[in-house]
């Protein structure tokens, strides 16, 4: 294909997905398929692969492409992003209207706002595509967040419009309740410390070092206003939110327009009563007057638009009883106390139950079955209990010593921690994920051996551990859904082949606390088998360079559980191969090398260059130091590529490294 046609090409695609952008996040509208959206995706990426000089930076593959930054930089906003008035009360909202309604005669049209509970961003476009995104910070410097920013599916970064060369668009950067939660549930399995409600969530995920995490927490991004409009004029506020529809922006639905203050009154108030019906928290109601020119007419104060109000909402609270403390167990064996409450209505929703986040939350409320309690639902999804009210009981809930699930004993693994755990690897409650975990293409790599698959082996009770699976037969698979012999053929070869794959992929397929892929690795190739590993003493693993305390306590700690050995036991009389083989390259021409990789390579991916690497002796790093051999720069080298220049290290370009590992295993 010519330039020019795959130029063309990729236009066309950048243009179409541009457009099943706007139908669906900012019209709600869509009008292919999921697949079908993908599959313009992958032929964009496929295309920008093969011909990087025509890749863009406001193309829609380019969603996640900086490297993770050490530090935000401090952004000036183009004009200073003000805090508004807040107001509780209806005579509040009444007072304003007499302060503002003197500055006219004319019939004052106002605009209402649902006050979205999330975090101030500002955009800048120039020639409509995107330049920087930031943070309201103190409202006059901001901190750059481009890269986090792009990340944000509802966030267009190219504008579809032509009509402005300079824009710079302000809003709320949010996460919809349900991705809230589901977030919060996979910090609980990561053992990592949850948000406390959406807004701490989008906080903390609009400011992540690394911009793949961000792209992971699903933010949403609502247009609110503007600092700078360059082509084009608007006579109303309405008239700049409809442009922004036009544009590709996310505009609020409940957004509705008045000619009289208790019109309004009365539309906050029920905002006000569905609040729990959408599908993101809002904290309040913004009340603006409509016209630009009344707006310049009454201008502001040091801080705020005197043009406009927030009406915050009271706080969701209510009094109820606690029926019971229960205990459940997460996916990675940490035991989370949840509440069961009596019955009760907060603001049109009935509660019966609350987290309690962990024990030592339930000491300091000295709280247990019986007592009365207040809870609130004040910018927080899942409710929770504030404080007793009324202690109807002796002394506060203690932690159980046995796992509801399986009854093994639970344990605290260190004094300083907060959470108790069941470290049982055959626990049903962790089995699900644990399983998932197991057979996933970077552990014991089992094809077709997925999540319904699992699913269904373990309703039918047919595997209740890891070793389980190589027991499994023909017959086993042939009674699932949607199996025919060639499909139960295929998973059994694959099962089959599992069983010789090396130490490092059964090290990482366990799960153990804190070992990852790399680590997994180094362990396999110091401990050459599994009964080494086992007996190894946390000395011994301390040792090694790789292996630091918390790591090496962690794996003593797993080997010395009966039940693990029992597993491996289990699996070793299966046929599963529990020896690392010797590497080919014996004299590990890289060994003592360490490399540090940045940017992206085009011909293979980052972590099967990390496995050549590893493969012949060397190291891999994520930070840039005087102590780094090798910096391996691809397209695009962020902040390691500039540190490294400072330092003066040895970069590759991606050739000049697969000369090196050619040159190497030819020695």
């Amino acid at each position: 294909m010519q330039d020019i046609n795959v130029k063309n090409k990729i236009e066309e695609l950048k243009e179409k997905i541009r457009y099943h952008d706007r139908l669906y996040y900012a019209l709600e509208k869509p009008e292919i398929s999921d697949f079908e959206y993908d599959a313009l995706l992958k032929e964009l990426q496929s295309l920008e692969k093969e011909n990087p000089q025509f890749i863009t930076k406001d193309s829609p593959s380019q969603r996640v492409s900086g490297e993770a930054s050490s530090t935000f930089e401090k952004v000036e906003h183009l004009s200073p992003m003000m805090s508004l008035d807040n107001s509780y009360s209806v005579e509040d909202i009444q007072d304003w209207y007499e302060r503002v309604s003197k500055n006219t005669d004319e019939n004052i049209e106002f605009i209402i706002e649902p006050k979205i509970d999330g975090l101030s961003a500002s955009l800048v476009y120039e020639n409509n595509s995107l330049k920087t995104g930031s943070t309201r910070g103190d409202g006059r410097y901001g901190e750059d967040v481009t890269e986090n920013i792009k990340t944000i599916k509802n966030i267009p970064l190219k504008l579809l419009t032509d009509k402005i060369a300079g824009f710079e668009v302000r809003g709320e950067v949010y996460i919809n309740k349900n991705d809230f939660i589901a977030l919060n549930e996979r910090l609980v399995e990561e053992e990592l410390p949850k948000f406390a409600n959406p807004r701490n969530a989008a906080s903390g995920s609009l400011r992540q070092k690394n911009a793949k995490i961000t792209a992971g927490r699903k933010l949403s991004f609502f247009v609110h206003s503007f600092g700078r409009v360059d082509g084009i004029e608007f006579e109303k506020h309405s008239q700049f939110l409809d442009f922004c529809r036009l544009a590709g922006f996310a505009v609020q639905k409940n957004i509705q327009i008045f000619s009289d203050i208790n019109e309004v009154i009365r539309a906050v108030l029920a905002l006000q009563e569905i609040r729990d019906t959408l599908a993101y928290e809002i904290d309040g109601v913004v009340i603006k007057i409509n016209s630009y020119k009344l707006q310049r007419i009454i201008g502001y104060t040091n801080k705020s638009p005197k043009w406009a109000i927030a009406y915050k909402f009271p706080a969701r609270q209510a009094v109820t009883r606690v029926l019971s403390i229960k205990t459940q167990i997460g996916r990675t064996g940490v035991v989370t106390p949840l509440a069961s409450l009596e019955p009760v209505n907060l603001s049109g929703v009935t509660i019966s139950s609350a987290t309690l986040h962990n024990f030592e939350e339930i000491e300091r409320l000295n709280l247990n079955t019986g007592d009365e309690v207040l809870v609130e639902r004040a910018g927080d999804v899942i409710p929770k209990v504030v404080k007793v009210l009324n202690k109807n009981s002796d002394g506060f809930f203690k932690v159980p010593e046995n796992c509801p699930a399986c009854l093994s004993v639970l344990i605290k693994e260190k004094q300083e921690d907060v959470f108790y755990r069941c470290i049982n690897p055959d626990c049903p409650a962790q089995l699900r994920r644990g399983l998932i975990h197991f057979v996933s293409r970077d552990a014991m790599n089992i094809e077709g051996l997925g999540e319904a698959v699992i699913d269904q082996l373990l309703e039918l009770k047919k595997i209740n551990s890891f070793a389980d699976i190589y027991k499994l037969n023909f017959d086993d698979f042939m009674t699932l859904e949607l199996f025919k012999e060639k499909k139960a053929n295929n998973l059994m070869s694959s099962i089959i082949k599992s069983r010789q794959n090396p130490l490092h992929k059964l090290i990482f397929a366990l799960g153990i606390r804190h070992v990852g892929e790399k680590a997994a690795y180094v362990l396999a190739q110091k401990f050459k088998n599994i009964d080494n590993l086992i007996n190894a003493s946390e000395n011994d693993l301390t040792a090694i360079n790789e292996i630091g305390p918390v790591l090496a306590e962690s794996v003593k700690k797993y080997f010395s559980n009966d039940k693990v050995i029992k597993m491996i036991l289990g699996l070793k009389e299966l046929g599963v191969n529990t020896a690392e083989p010797e590497r080919e390259n014996l004299f590990a021409p890289l060994e003592n090398k360490t490399f540090v990789l940045t940017g992206e390579l085009s011909s293979m991916s980052r972590k099967d260059a990390e496995n050549l690497i590893l493969s012949l002796g060397g190291k891999t790093t994520s930070s840039v130091s005087k102590k780094t051999d090798y910096v391996i720069a691809g397209e695009n080298p962020g902040s390691k590529y500039n540190k490294a220049v400072e330092l003066g290290l040895k970069i590759l370009t991606e050739n000049e490294f697969k000369e090196l590992i050619n040159e190497k295993k030819q020695h």
